[in-house]
């Protein structure tokens, strides 16, 4: 059997400058040396030339691809900008250039080698690499999944659901096995195959037996690979669940269908990873709800809440309004002939029941609608001219406006979904219509029927259906839902309610408008699947959910107690998933600090602070040091007789100038004790704006990762592990 690994070195770890490699040979070939057999010139580990042959096609390929972002291809040649659109290009065109597959840029670089070493691979030659089980169910995974479809037969999908595989790898990971099956010719084929989502619920090492070094052992291994592991799950046909494992078979013609856009005439992905996480009950869920049951984005409008781009100008106390003097209209709008303030809700933290309460919220948000030539004369004019001097109207987000703050009309929506869940089901109604931050999404439901549309949400099975809706490929337990997401979530139809239902929601929603926001642990009263029972269940949660389960979608008690225990136990292996090698430490949140800090670090990218700081102020020669006072409470800025002082708590240090002191802001935030400055004034204009937008886009990254722990000592932590990685190498200058 001719096997082909592509891009591993001598342990068998795949590496990007082999695939350069491979994809320059391959490229380089002639149309009739592409037809036969092929020789190179290879170096032995001894340094030592010699000639290899090999096949242009091969019965297998295998491997495990590196788990890094595509962004990191150009580290491999930094001198050349070009080299990875042209690597990525090569891997994703055939020998006469013509595109094999549509994969977004944002795509990891594991999804360049499935396309790439598919080109080696005979008709009927298996597929078998280990990746990111990200591609299952967000957005830029729709590219392999239609890939796969019209080029393979989809064997079987692994996941585990008690570890991961791989220590170094922060992210959750699966099997993919494929066969060739590419050309018209063999599309029926395609479409009758049965894939198995494969969902282990032992260890790895259960099933495959450790590799030897004994010849007999390493047959048996082999053995018992091919014929207690593999011919195992082949022969179940149908959904399968058992100690060991769950088998959910799947029609690849149906997955297809279920990602084709009818309407675009194109396909626009869908998300498999229920089908390999998803017990029994889930199903039968989507099967009682028939025609009570559609995807949000139906019946509700969802949008994220806005992005200021300055936030410390946007959003402020009413303490310090008053201090700046602002008229009211700009922080306060009218309701039946009252003024009511601007209130702002910038975190899930502080919505503390299902009814977001404004005396919760700290902050209120300025609405301008006006030009400044009919400002004239009010405080507020002048409270925007002073964020002009500290370059806010620089900003990208604040310039791409037509008048940089104004953030324009926009009316509240009925209720608040948050983008990242642990083992809390925050869902806020906006009763009160405060304004939003981006931290979190707004939706509301057409034709005005919030209410059924909200308590659905906050109904134990809405947590079963996010656990599959969400993605949870961050590895240290956490689950993320984007805007594209939710839209995807089903929800109940109104209409399909009668006027009974609705009444027995609404007299619930009257009697408890105080439902706290607990963990599901507790409001169902149980950690383990053995401590699940019904009458543990908090009864208001309990109460809600009968109506619900119930009801609506005609769960037997029996069911619903099904949901209870699914909830439980994909929530728990979730957070316990993280924790499967033990090393780290975890906090008591099942978070995984160091995996967090890496996840944001990806995030933030290479513009970091430190860099900024080597770049712009060490390149300098007019540089003196500055000490910094510690922090110790609000940091601010304030002039007075004496000229510009920098605030933190009741320390203050004297600045130069406003300029010097917007500079020592930034980094007196990020935990710097002292820093260099630039001694020249004019320098100091140009980059502070530039200085201050970095490190409002860090923030604005930062913040839904940490909006979503409730610990605050926790939070603090992580909050200073980032800051010590974005200004790396300037606390040891």
């Amino acid at each position: 059997m001719r096997q082909f690994l592509p891009g591993c070195n001598e342990a068998g770890v795949l590496t990007e400058a082999k695939w350069q490699e491979l994809a320059a040979t391959y490229h380089g070939l002639t149309g009739n040396e592409s037809l036969g057999r092929r020789r190179k010139v290879a170096k032995t580990l001894r340094g030592k030339e010699r000639e290899i042959e090999y096949p242009r096609w091969f019965d297998c390929v295998v491997g495990n691809p590196p788990y890094t972002r595509q962004e990191e291809i150009a580290e491999i040649a930094p001198e050349d900008r070009q080299y990875k659109g042209k690597l990525i290009d090569k891997a994703l065109q055939d020998i006469n250039g013509r595109k094999l597959a549509d994969i977004p840029r944002r795509a990891g670089i594991y999804a360049y080698f499935f396309v790439h070493g598919a080109k080696f691979l005979r008709n009927g030659g298996r597929f078998g690499f280990v990746v990111s089980e990200s591609w299952l169910d967000v957005d830029y995974g729709k590219g392999l999944q239609e890939f796969f479809l019209k080029q393979y037969k989809i064997v079987a999908i692994i996941g585990s659901k008690v570890e991961r595989w791989f220590e170094d790898a922060d992210i959750n990971t699966c099997i993919v096995i494929l066969e060739k099956c590419s050309g018209d010719d063999h599309r029926r084929e395609r479409d009758d195959n049965l894939v198995r989502f494969v969902y282990l619920k032992k260890p790895l090492r259960y099933f495959i037996p450790p590799a030897q070094d004994i010849w007999e052992k390493q047959v048996a291994r082999i053995s018992a690979i091919k014929d207690r592991f593999m011919k195992t799950i082949l022969a179940h046909n149908d959904l399968y669940e058992g100690d060991d494992f769950c088998i959910f078979p799947k029609k690849q013609k149906e997955l297809w269908e279920e990602g084709y856009d009818a309407e675009e005439h194109k396909y626009t992905g869908a998300k498999w990873g229920k089908y390999l996480r998803a017990p029994d009950i889930f199903f039968k869920i989507l099967d009682k709800g028939k025609g009570k049951l559609v995807p949000l984005k139906q019946i509700a409008e969802v949008r994220r809440g806005f992005t200021t781009g300055a936030n410390e100008f946007f959003y402020l106390t009413e303490e310090e309004i008053k201090r700046q003097r602002i008229e009211k209209e700009f922080w306060m709008h009218q309701e039946r002939g009252k003024w009511v303030p601007n209130y702002v809700i910038k975190s899930p933290r502080e919505c503390r029941s299902i009814v977001v309460k404004p005396e919760d919220l700290k902050y209120r948000v300025l609405m301008i609608h006006k030009d400044k030539k009919d400002l004239k004369r009010t405080n507020v004019l002048k409270y925007i001219e002073a964020g002009e001097r500290k370059g806010y109207h620089t900003r990208p987000t604040c310039a791409s406006r037509e008048r940089w703050y104004d953030l324009g009309e926009r009316k509240p929506y009925g209720f608040l979904h948050p983008m990242i869940h642990n083992d809390r089901q925050l869902i806020g109604l906006n009763l009160s219509a405060v304004y939003v931050d981006h931290n979190l999404f707004e939706l509301q439901p057409k034709r005005k029927y919030l209410l059924p549309v909200a308590l659905f949400f906050v109904s134990t099975v809405s947590s079963l259906i996010r656990e599959f809706g969400g993605r949870v490929n961050l590895g240290e337990g956490a689950l993320k839902t984007e805007g594209i997401d939710i839209e995807k979530l089903v929800s109940v139809i109104p209409t399909s309610l009668s006027e009974t239902q609705i009444g027995v929601l609404k007299n619930w929603f009257d009697q408890h408008k105080d439902f706290t926001h607990d963990s599901l642990f507790s409001e169902l009263g149980a950690d383990s699947l053995a401590e699940v029972f019904l009458d543990k269940v908090k009864p208001d949660r309990r109460e809600l959910d009968k109506i619900i389960m119930g009801e609506i979608l005609g769960l037997t008690e029996e069911e619903q107690l099904e949901v209870y225990r699914a909830v439980i136990d994909l929530v728990k292996s979730r957070l316990e998933k993280a924790k499967s090698f033990g090393k780290r430490k975890k906090t008591k949140e099942g978070i995984d600090i160091d995996l967090l800090v890496k996840l944001v670090m990806e995030k933030v990218g290479e513009e970091t602070l430190g860099k900024f700081y080597h770049e712009k102020v060490l390149s300098q020669k007019a540089l003196y040091t500055k000490s910094l006072p510690k922090m110790a409470g609000d940091v601010s800025i304030k002039q007075s007789l004496m000229g510009w002082r920098l605030y933190s708590g009741r320390q203050s240090i004297d600045c130069s100038s406003e300029l010097e002191a917007r500079y020592l802001k930034v980094w007196l935030e990020v935990g710097l004790d002292s820093v260099k400055t630039p001694g020249n004034e004019d320098y100091l204009k140009v980059i502070v704006p530039e200085l201050e937008s970095l490190k409002l886009k860090i923030d604005e990254i930062i913040a839904p990762y940490l909006n979503s722990i409730v610990n605050v000592k926790t939070r603090d932590r992580i909050l200073h592990q980032l800051w010590v990685q974005i200004t790396k190498g300037i606390r040891s200058d």
